[in-house]
């Protein structure tokens, strides 16, 4: 029974995957690759092992479903959403673990950090096939912890990246978190404006005031 039910789960995976165009195949293909390419760095280092854990986790899982990820109905794939989620991806991971915090301020970015990691790999498994780095519409998400924020992904990063900072406190890093935010929040606006077309989306706005922190913004 299990071994029909393995059998069954691959003819399944292999079905959703020769659905789609070689275009959007390859796409998903190369989005994967990043998530995979996470699993074989040596010195991953998000505060515990356990948010290293919860990172690997979920990185593996955000791997195997972006590869069947639905096709989008509409993307914005232009040189300003480049530069925002790249930024947005790329400057916080060259945050520099030097000089570590000691005492209560170490203690409380293993908390932060622990909670980022958290926060955006429990978004990113709701979002399940319909993850995105640029801005798509693959159907809107409403349930779990985009119920209290729209971009609950993008706070956990941001929540993450600040925990690092507290546990490598230096100047460069901050001013690295500081330049970061702009583009996150350019990021969301995007996002928002290319979904913002749908009717579905427009009452999840009204409902869901917050984009990233309750009660602040």
């Amino acid at each position: 029974m299990a071994i029909d039910s393995t059998q069954a789960a691959i003819t399944t995976f292999r079905d959703q995957i020769s659905k789609v165009g070689w275009r959007h195949r390859a796409s998903n293909i190369g989005v994967a690759f990043l998530f995979f390419l996470t699993l074989f760095q040596t010195q991953l280092d998000y505060g515990s092992s356990l948010a290293n854990w919860i990172w690997l986790g979920g990185a593996a899982l955000m791997g195997v479903l972006v590869l069947v990820r639905v096709p989008p109905r509409s993307s914005m794939v232009t040189a300003s959403t480049l530069l925002a989620t790249g930024v947005s991806i790329v400057l916080p991971a060259l945050i520099h673990p030097e000089r570590p915090s000691h005492g209560l301020l170490a203690g409380a970015a293993i908390v932060v950090e622990l909670c980022g990691v958290t926060l955006g790999q429990v978004g990113r498994i709701y979002l399940g096939r319909r993850f995105a780095l640029l801005p798509a519409d693959r159907g809107i998400v409403t349930n779990g912890p985009f119920r209290f924020v729209r971009h609950p992904i993008y706070a956990g990063w941001l929540i993450l990246s600040i925990g690092y900072v507290m546990a490598f406190p230096t100047i460069r890093n901050g001013l690295i978190i500081m330049v970061t935010l702009p583009f996150i929040l350019w990021r969301c606006l995007q996002e928002e404006a290319l979904l913002s077309g749908d009717p579905n989306y427009c009452d999840y706005l009204a409902r869901t005031r917050w984009r990233l922190v309750p009660g602040i913004y």
